[in-house]
């Protein structure tokens, strides 16, 4: 295990994360049912928004749809044009913000908006550019971001710390997992980011549903990515 290994292992382990698991395969893991039971049980039987507004995080759409039980879900849309929904982060697992859930609560949307993005900087605080990954991808050159804290991805709601950590360099970005952030050079080939996007988001039961981000001195934008098979496009 290297600095930078020990250093997510640590934040998980303050941040409640370090929690049995199953391996996937492929570097994924998902909690274990007997995990995400134990976490479930030990909420607050009214689920109140005191005690529970700590916990509050924005989460990202994922590919695949909720279980029917996780009800409708509360969503916003924000910048830079993201549906976003609220997880309660109870270590190995998010329960879902649904509508009747918020209407229970002593506050309104923009509050919950607010806390959760509140939140999300806090968490990202420890986070820096030492954390980054150098990859080489089929001679592609990425950086990865994984904060062992399940929030990497929805730092593209907070550009300013999406450049605290990223830099300012013009790049192309991906987020096709919770956990996960991804940096490529801001004129990479299209096909090649979907068909990247596309194989990691396969790899995770709970892969997001999202294109690509460009940012530069402009600021960040979303951008829609080509559709792809799962093979890499020749040329």
């Amino acid at each position: 295990m290297d600095e930078r290994e020990r250093r997510r292992a640590k934040r998980r382990r303050r941040a409640g994360k370090d929690y049995p698991a199953d391996d996937l395969g492929n570097g994924i893991e998902v909690a274990t049912a007997e995990a995400v039971m134990r976490a479930v049980g030990s909420l607050p039987t009214d689920l109140g928004w005191d005690e529970l507004a700590p916990a509050v995080i924005p989460v990202l759409p994922r590919r695949r749809p909720m279980p029917p039980a996780a009800g409708e879900p509360f969503r916003v849309t924000l910048p830079p044009g993201i549906p976003t929904g609220f997880g309660i982060d109870i270590g190995p697992a998010f329960l879902v913000v649904g509508r009747s859930m918020l209407e229970g609560w002593p506050i309104g949307p923009a509050d919950l908006v607010a806390r959760a993005l509140a939140n999300l900087r806090e968490r990202a605080r420890p986070v820096r550019a030492r954390d980054l990954a150098t990859l080489d991808i089929d001679g592609v050159p990425a950086r990865v971001l994984q904060t062992g804290l399940g929030c990497a991805s929805a730092l593209v709601l907070v550009p300013d710390e999406l450049r605290r950590i990223l830099g300012d360099r013009p790049q192309c970005l991906l987020a096709p997992m919770r956990d996960v952030l991804v940096s490529l050079p801001p004129d990479v080939d299209r096909r090649f980011a979907a068909w990247l996007n596309n194989e990691l988001v396969s790899m995770d039961p709970n892969g997001l549903e999202l294109d690509a981000f460009v940012m530069d001195a402009a600021g960040l934008r979303y951008e829609r990515l080509p559709a792809v098979g799962v093979s890499l496009p020749a040329g």
